[in-house]
């Protein structure tokens, strides 16, 4: 019974949480006729239309389109067969006229020649802007032509459209029923068209009037005009809305009140097909009887395939401030790490206070006084304190000299300094003294030779910076000493004697970040590219629209992984040159594996993205779920403090997270030259590749089975 209508829909319910869209609506679509459904904004149309095409699922009742259920194996809906034009304009902007149509054409599988003798009839048609004209410096009107053309090129065998003629001049909306009622009649092809011009639908062989999710009616134009006694479709839905509001649509043989001039009009003797009231149902049983067998198609074709690249392609090149933005971010981004991170603290103003010397013979103290030169070469002590702070003359320090302990302490308070090195009176006496009593010397003594320091450690960094660069300098300050009394070697240095197996005492907090930064940086460009192109798509409806066409998710996925992963190799080869390359940063393993762990976040980023765009509904979400997600992962991956200083079960956590241990790899490889056998190299690869399949494999899922 199916089989002799383009469309049948019986008894179909749609629910958008709790509200219901669709209410048990039914519908049928004779094969090479015109339907018009009519309605208005809201009524459900759009999501009626979706349905039958399957991009989304219904809650209740069937549809069968061309012999199958939409999105069935084997059904050939979503496919070639169908032609749809949404309500959106659905197309890229990067396009051309004579790419959109091109593309359409070509993920219906029609040959390029078939394609441009199409193309240059429906130009004529539908009076399309210039060949290399961009979709996005169209008008609203011609990129709807243009969005008609691409429905049209491939002749399908049932052709629907979303209100095709908005906006579109009276003449040209005129030629275009012309050539829908040519095509119906001399190419058999089934039309549902929406519309806000009820009138224009005089020429359907029916129409479907449409209200709050019910079909109210759905008859020829003809028949409608007589049944109602009215003289405009217009007319004819006024009176069946009032009806509905009146609860009298259970009876068409009721008259009608002709609300003008309250005369009672009798239906027309004959029998019409009202959806809500009087439709034929035929039973589930023989809806499935004899179902008609449609060889299944591919999950992937090579034609497809080479449409979508192309689109994806002429996409990313002719977006100009997108290709800066993708290959200049990552050039700035590890370029401001480098510079800014980890470098030699500079500058720390340290507020000095030296009791010994208070007159112009301490050349550090006083710089207005005549400066007189220490014997550094003998062995008698003297002046030590100003000898020491000659020490001081180190660009991480700006010596600030006061009088008094007391405004010291107090401009530490105030925050004009960061700490006050304070020397008392009797320090070079009391250090003499301490050196040649050794175990016999005398508390007083020990306090007196010692050296305070009052250190501002809200700044945690720089107070420890500071303090262990101070005893750095004491250090030398008494090797010298020390030297010149011709002392053992090294009695100056602390006892403990540290040697380095890998790096060494220079290498600085910057070498320690670089992996991380690399690693966080890359994933985070391959998310967001990822998320942002893909959200687009399916903003702008290109998505759907490809999908009804016949294209597979897996198909949409798999080019733009391809487009966005050769991006990628530029990217890292970018970041990798400024830090090995311009920084000359030093690194101990291979490169190539050290581009290879890189390369495998910036892959796991694009699969994250993925799922991010899945999971999205608009841009301001996708946002929110990448840096809600991505900050927390950042955080603790060990980028900025080692992933040992958490507690035993969150580092557990986070050492699952897609780049921790992918981090750890990067680092043991630069700094000590493990090849890619060793176990804690291996780990964060195979942490990367799960992520990377497990966000791909979710994503292709959601894909599917979303409506």
């Amino acid at each position: 019974m199916y089989d002799n209508y383009a469309v049948y829909v019986q008894d179909v319910v749609k629910n958008y949480g709790s509200k219901e869209v669709l209410k048990k609506l039914c519908m049928k679509v004779d094969r090479g006729s015109i339907y018009g459904l009519l309605g208005a904004s809201g009524c459900g149309k759009t999501t009626l239309l979706s349905s039958i095409v399957g991009r989304k699922k219904i809650d209740g009742g069937e549809i069968w389109v061309l012999g199958g259920k939409p999105g069935e194996p084997g059904s050939g809906v979503p496919g070639p067969r169908v032609g749809y034009m949404p309500q959106d304009i659905a197309l890229v902007g990067e396009f051309t006229v004579k790419d959109a149509v091109f593309y359409f054409g070509r993920i219906c599988g029609m040959e390029e020649q078939s394609i441009n003798d199409r193309y240059h009839t429906l130009h004529a048609l539908l009076e399309l802007p210039p060949d290399s004209r961009f979709l996005k410096n169209c008008s609203g009107g011609q990129q709807r032509r243009v969005s008609l053309a691409a429905a049209l090129v491939h002749s399908p065998e049932l052709l629907i459209m979303d209100e095709p003629t908005v906006g579109v001049d009276p003449v040209l909306r005129d030629r275009i029923w012309n050539h829908l009622v040519e095509i119906t009649s001399k190419g058999g092809v089934s039309v549902i068209i929406t519309t806000h011009y009820i009138e224009e639908c005089r020429q359907a062989h029916k129409i479907g009037l449409m209200r709050e999710g019910y079909l109210l009616a759905e008859e020829s134009p003809t028949r409608l005009l007589q049944i109602f006694n009215t003289e405009t479709l217009e007319e004819a839905f006024l009176i069946l809305s009032r009806r509905q509001e009146e609860g009298r649509l259970e009876n068409l043989d009721q008259p009608v009140a002709d609300d003008q001039n309250n005369s009672v009009i009798e239906h027309a003797p004959s029998t019409t097909s009202v959806a809500t009231f009087d439709i034929a149902h035929g039973s589930t049983d023989m809806l499935t009887k004899e179902k008609r067998r449609v060889k299944r198609g591919g999950a992937v074709d090579a034609n497809r395939l080479r449409a979508l690249m192309d689109k994806n392609w002429k996409q990313f090149y002719r977006n100009i401030t997108g290709i800066v933005f993708l290959l200049a971010f990552p050039i700035i981004q590890v370029t401001a790490f480098v510079i800014c991170i980890g470098g030699d603290i500079k500058d720390i103003p340290l507020a000095i206070v030296n009791d010994e010397t208070m007159t112009a013979h301490c050349p550090n103290f006083d710089p207005n006084g005549t400066a007189v030169p220490y014997d550094f070469g003998s062995c008698h002590f003297s002046n030590m304190s100003c000898r020491f702070l000659t020490h001081l003359d180190h660009p991480m320090i700006t010596k600030v000299y006061y009088k008094s302990l007391e405004d010291a302490v107090d401009s530490v308070k105030h925050g004009k300094v960061v700490g006050v090195l304070y020397i008392t009176e009797n320090f070079t006496a009391s250090a003499e003294e301490r050196i040649e009593k050794g175990k016999d010397v005398e508390q007083e003594v020990l306090d007196f030779s010692e050296i305070k320091v009052w250190l501002d450690m809200s700044n945690r960094q720089i107070g420890a910076t500071l303090k262990y660069k101070l005893i750095d300098l004491y250090t030398d300050f008494q090797n010298a000493v020390f030297e010149d009394c011709r002392f053992v070697p090294g009695l100056g240095d602390l006892p403990v004697q540290v040697d380095y197996y890998f790096g060494s005492k220079e290498d600085t907090f910057t070498i320690f970040m670089t992996p991380g930064s690399l690693i966080t940086i890359i994933f985070f460009m391959g998310a967001m590219m990822t998320s942002q192109i893909i959200i687009t798509d399916r903003h702008d409806g290109v998505w759907d629209r490809s999908i009804v066409a016949g294209v597979t998710s897996l198909e949409i996925t798999v080019t733009h992984f391809i487009l966005q992963a050769s991006v990628l190799i530029i990217q890292v080869i970018e970041m990798l040159i400024v830090v090995y390359a311009v920084i000359k940063q030093d690194y101990a393993g291979y490169m190539w594996l050290m581009y290879f762990i890189v390369y495998l976040q910036g892959l796991c980023g694009m699969s994250y993205g993925f799922w991010v765009s899945v999971i999205s509904v608009n841009h301001s979400m996708a946002n929110t779920v990448l840096t809600g997600i991505f900050l927390p992962m950042m955080m603790l991956s060990g980028l900025m403090w080692p992933t040992e200083g958490m507690p035993p079960l969150l580092r557990f956590f986070a050492k699952c997270l897609p780049f921790t241990l992918s981090i750890e790899s990067l680092r043991n490889v630069s700094k000590k030259g493990w090849n890619i056998f060793h176990s804690q190299v291996l780990h964060g690869i195979g942490v990367g590749m799960f992520w990377l399949i497990f966000f791909g494999v979710v994503s292709v899922y959601l894909i599917k089975t979303k409506r």
